[in-house]
């Protein structure tokens, strides 16, 4: 039995389950995205444990990592999830997933999607304006199907995380003021094919300090408690997602904490609950690997420059993200501060600035830690660069999970006018 997650062997290699990262980068080619399943399975099962006391639903946030093997895994775990798109639903159930294990999240849910969603039997709608209520409520009426509805609320809450993952607050785009609530659930239990099934909450990602939590789920819990003594049905409460992981090491999420807010809040509460977590299933498990094209001296800096891109990982230029990158193989000469960069044409393409690393040489590898969400997930085709091939380490045997994509597949999406 091997270690779970990223670790080195006795001569300094990384490994993953019993198999070198430089026999995978052989086989495959770079850029390589690599999942540890292992990983993935501990950190569900502890995120499990934390909640099994008040019988809480785990649903993956799909977003955070769509790879139709990655949902399939943690639907075999006993994930539902957790979705934001019509397109992220088909995934699902392209992935083996039951519709009625799938929550309809975000704010701008199309007609269509909302029809389809419907007609395919979903779990629940969250939805985040009483706009949003009126189109479900038409689309259901005409189809005659019955509508699950839970409120998304904004708790007007700031958690100390970056501005553009922090989504509880006012001035934001999610959720419906705390003080329209009440009227518009009352709605809910006055409109036909309409389902009250309760009330949402999600502040953002990345949060460390979970008094946050406490508070937005008290609020909630506060809410709730008054809509029940007003004789309205508030069966669910869903608690969103947003624990935060180290990015610049790899201690476990702070599930402890946690779990204690949890027990503090609802056990024996009566509610049903539902959570969403994403990157604290998924961040650590993967690993990018990148080959050094070459190394670039100027008279105020050295350049690394590497086969990944930021069309692979947007994350250090989008959200200035930090993410620990070290040698595929030990390399005991000298450290040097160096710019990490890719070869895209924008200064904005880079992995690390200003970083202190172990001097590398052309073709060596480096690996980019904490790449298993929101990573390959927002990938794009700039500068007609093709995806990096990503695979799966289950059971000690590597497995492809993302075919190697040709330039000519990318061509192949395009169709040339004929001019005259």
């Amino acid at each position: 039995m091997h270690k779970i997650g990223f670790y080195r062997d006795g001569n300094g290699d990384l490994n993953i389950q019993g198999i070198k990262i430089t026999s995978l980068a052989e086989k495959y080619g770079t850029p390589l995205f690599i999942y540890d399943a292992g990983l993935m399975k501990e950190r569900y099962n502890t995120f499990f444990d934390t909640i099994k006391e008040v019988q809480g639903n785990i649903h993956y946030a799909v977003k955070a990592n769509d790879a139709l093997s990655v949902i399939s895994y943690f639907a075999k775990l006993g994930c539902g999830a957790d979705i934001v798109s019509i397109g992220e639903f088909e995934k699902c159930i392209a992935a083996g997933m039951s519709p009625q294990k799938i929550i309809f999240s975000g704010v701008g849910k199309d007609n269509h999607e909302i029809e389809f969603a419907l007609k395919n039997n979903i779990l629940q709608f969250n939805i985040e304006s009483e706009e949003e209520l009126n189109d479900i409520s038409t689309i259901a009426s005409r189809l005659k199907l019955t509508a699950n509805v839970c409120l998304r609320v904004n708790p007007d809450i700031a958690p100390k995380t970056h501005k553009k993952i922090s989504t509880g607050e006012k001035e934001t785009k999610f959720g419906i003021d705390f003080q329209n609530v009440k009227s518009i659930y009352k709605k809910l239990h006055q409109l036909d094919f309409i389902n009250p099934v309760g009330l949402g909450v999600h502040i953002g990602s990345q949060i460390f300090d979970f008094n946050f939590f406490y508070r937005a789920y008290l609020n909630l819990k506060n809410l709730a408690d008054e809509l029940r003594l007003s004789g309205y049905t508030v069966p669910t409460l869903d608690l969103g997602g947003g624990i935060g992981i180290n990015y610049d090491n790899s201690s476990e999420p702070d599930f402890n904490n946690y779990k204690k807010i949890i027990l503090n809040l609802f056990k024996e509460s009566g509610y049903h609950l539902s959570f969403e977590p994403g990157r604290s299933l998924i961040a650590e498990a993967g690993i990018l690997i990148t080959k050094v094209i070459r190394n670039k001296k100027t008279k105020e800096k050295n350049f690394i420059i590497v086969d990944a891109a930021m069309n692979n990982l947007i994350r250090p230029t989008l959200y200035d993200a930090y993410h620990k990158i070290e040698t595929v193989k030990k390399i005991s000469n000298t450290e040097i501060i160096a710019d990490i960069v890719g070869p895209i044409c924008e200064t904005g393409d880079f992995f690390a600035l200003d970083r202190k690393i172990s001097k590398v040489n052309s073709n060596d590898l480096l690996a980019i830690r904490t790449t298993g969400a929101y990573s390959s997930v927002m990938r794009s085709n700039y500068n007609a660069r093709k995806d990096a091939i990503e695979v799966m380490i289950y059971n000690e045997n590597d497995f492809q999970i993302r075919k190697d994509e040709a330039i000519k597949d990318i061509i192949s999406k395009e169709e040339i006018i004929v001019f005259d």
